[in-house]
């Protein structure tokens, strides 16, 4: 019996690798399965069909047998072997092994090896997927069951089928615009998951989607160490095919369905100039940008150029160290996301071609992976065997590796042998930036590479293939995700407002934008750690709306009955602005003259001096004090400042004054007549 530890983990695989759920008599009685030699049947060979049963029923089950039996039903087309994977109904056919269990004690997790007669399945020798029945039999009948699929090699395959696998190049745990420079030495220093990255990918066909947040962190760290360099340069020498995504990997769809009436866009303008320059250099936003700044170079290394773009390429071109994107253009909406809105507003910033899951497209599951919906260039990743291979290259155990791999070779088998759709199809890991989830990547990719029936190629080849028309399924994201998007979207839209004070609203909004994007990474998606990011993320933009304030905070003294009152206005951002600053008196012990408009340097303080009138000899008032633009938009919140009229000091002083005088005179006459009355004596 295996242990309830490495059961667990084999179930945990089994059921991430696309596995259809059971038909399940007794309720909390799970059964998945991991097929040996990859799921590929070699006559004369050996195969084994391992079970993995886990009992939360809340009692003991009687189980007496598992047997794995060939079913004769046509799972050589895409539409038959999924909708033979998307059942468990019970069938009859040939039995190629069973094995007798005992019964299953409540909380009980067991894995049970079969192994297979090949030969009973009666089988001819055309190369295709054969349809396997598992079940779980106890004394009275079936306790479960499961439908799975293996490729039977019995002769050469008819045709070649084309593969492209996209793997993200992402951090979405990291926050902020950028990456701060210690975690990006630890990211990409030896066992850091973008070192793994690189390892795992090297001189592949993989298909590297890069965050361009992090190029942009390289660059922008000025002290940044050999380590991150050399990883950069090595992970683009050694990557024929790239794309960016989306700055951060910000979820598209999201933002259109929470009310966005566009999307972010990450532009190029910051306080801090090495930023700038790399933004510049790896998101350039027109033409006349400057692409001229490249990564320092530690040491000499090989030719990072990549062949040209095969998707329609939108200027300007991104260029770091002599790197560009093989593929521009591209969007990439979080899987099973977009709906009409998002597809328009994907295509209205730019983007050509958008790379959308197959559960948003009709007829989507394998058939078409090159394809025009609404209007816009498509290329379908189909989620069956994404699945797969994301559970391969994740797999703890050789077993749980093959397990996974079967599942995928056995759909790609079927775009071999059905002579109805595009032959070809494309997949992609999870975006969630595990180190984990790499672990058997290279792994994965050298056996699919050796399949010799399968064409391994890049994101841009079969962007070359001619697309046909489909149909959007439109999906959207969870109420509760939208409702937390929807805060960011009003936050961003809040400081957009905020930057027209600014003499360069760019260097306000932009590093707002990259900030929400980043928080809007595809990988956070279901992460129990997103609502705290947001709430981070949305705190940082309140700090953004509060750095232009009145600053005076003690109490001002108007002496005389009229006076000028000085009111300080502060300005934390890195760019000059303008503002008009009203003072209203809450009663009329004093009247003040304004608006007052005044302009204040960046990161600086400048005061707006008013005309002020006494109403009333003495006295105390309060004066609220507000900021807008120029165009009447408030600025911040309202301060209110006490001054403390003294308007009949001013007599008061002319008497001192007066009697002073006198004093002077008097003491000088005195001082007269006993100095003459001195010469007298």
């Amino acid at each position: 019996m295996a242990s309830a530890l490495v059961a667990g983990v084999l179930l945990a695989a089994g059921i991430a690798a696309g596995v259809p759920a059971q038909a399940t008599v007794v309720d909390g009685l799970t059964l998945t399965s991991t097929i040996s030699d990859q799921g590929i049947a070699t006559p004369g060979a050996p195969m084994t069909v391992t079970v993995h049963l886990a009992n939360n029923s809340g009692k003991d089950v009687a189980a007496t047998s598992v047997s794995v039996t060939a079913i004769d039903v046509d799972v050589t087309t895409v539409a038959g072997l999924e909708d033979w994977l998307a059942t468990s109904t019970g069938a009859r056919g040939a039995t190629l092994g069973s094995r007798d269990i005992a019964d299953l004690a409540d909380g009980e997790k067991v894995s049970v090896p079969v192994s297979l007669d090949l030969a009973r399945g009666g089988w001819n020798s055309v190369w295709g997927a054969r349809a396997l029945l598992i079940t779980v039999d106890g004394e009275a009948g079936a306790l479960a069951r499961q439908h799975a699929a293996v490729l039977y090699a019995g002769a050469q395959a008819p045709a070649v089928a084309s593969l492209a696998v996209v793997v993200p190049v992402v951090v979405p745990q990291e926050p902020g615009q950028v990456i701060d420079p210690d975690s990006l030495e630890r990211l990409t220093s030896a066992g850091g998951l973008l070192d793994d990255l690189a390892t795992q990918t090297e001189n592949s066909f993989a298909t590297l989607a890069i965050d361009p947040r992090i190029p942009v962190s390289v660059l922008a760290d000025g002290n940044a160490g050999p380590r991150a360099l050399e990883w950069w340069q090595g992970l683009v020498a050694d990557s024929p095919d790239t794309f960016l995504t989306a700055y951060g990997d910000a979820d598209l769809a999201g933002q259109i369905q929470a009310g966005a009436s566009q999307l972010l866009s990450s532009g190029s303008r910051d306080g801090s100039q090495d930023l700038e320059a790399a933004l510049r250099a790896v998101v350039p936003v027109s033409p006349s940008a400057p692409n001229g700044d490249t990564l320092p170079s530690p040491s000499p290394s090989p030719s990072s150029a990549t062949a040209p773009s095969t998707l329609p390429a939108a200027d300007p071109t991104p260029r770091v160290n002599g790197w560009t994107p093989t593929s521009r253009g591209l969007a990439w909406p979080v899987a099973n996301s977009v709906d009409e809105a998002a597809l328009s507003a994907i295509s209205n910033a730019g983007s050509s071609t958008v790379l959308l899951s197959s559960g948003n497209v009709g007829n989507g599951l394998g058939s078409v992976f090159s394809a025009r919906v609404g209007g816009m260039s498509a290329l379908v990743v189909n989620d069956g065997i994404s699945g797969a291979l994301g559970s391969a290259a994740a797999a703890t155990t050789t077993e749980a590796w093959s397990g996974a791999m079967a599942s995928a070779v056995v759909r790609l088998s079927a775009l071999v042998t059905d002579p109805s759709v595009q032959r070809g199809a494309i997949a992609a890991l999870t975006r969630s930036g595990d180190a984990a989830a790499v672990a058997r990547l290279k792994t994965t990719l050298t056996a699919l590479k050796s399949l010799p029936w399968l064409a391994t190629a890049g994101l841009s080849d079969l962007a070359l293939i001619p697309p046909v028309d489909a149909d959007l399924v439109p999906r959207s994201e969870s109420p509760e995700r939208l409702a937390a998007i929807g805060d960011l979207v009003r936050a961003n839209d809040a400081v957009t407002a905020f930057a027209s004070i600014a003499a360069e609203p760019s260097v306000v909004t932009d590093p707002s934008a990259r900030q929400t994007m980043a928080t809007l990474a595809a990988g956070l998606v279901g992460d129990e750690s997103w609502p705290g990011r947001v709430a981070e993320s949305l705190a940082e933009m309140r700090d953004v709306l509060a750095s232009v304030r009145v600053s005076t905070d003690s109490t001002i003294n108007m002496i005389g009955s009229t006076a000028t009152l000085p009111v300080a206005v502060e300005n934390g951002l890195a760019t000059p602005v303008t503002v008009v600053v009203t003072a209203d008196p809450r009663n009329n012990s004093i009247s003040i003259e304004g608006p007052v408009t005044v302009k204040i340097e960046s990161r600086a303080q400048a005061v707006a001096r008013f005309s002020a009138e006494a109403q009333v000899s003495n006295g105390s008032v309060l004066v609220d004090t507000t900021l807008a633009s120029e165009s009447g938009e408030p600025v911040g919140s309202l301060r209110s400042l006490r001054v403390n009229v003294r308007a009949d000091w001013e007599a008061v002083g002319l008497i001192a004054l007066g009697a002073v005088f006198v004093g002077l005179v008097v003491a000088g006459v005195i001082r007269t007549v006993q100095r003459r009355k001195a010469q007298g004596a």
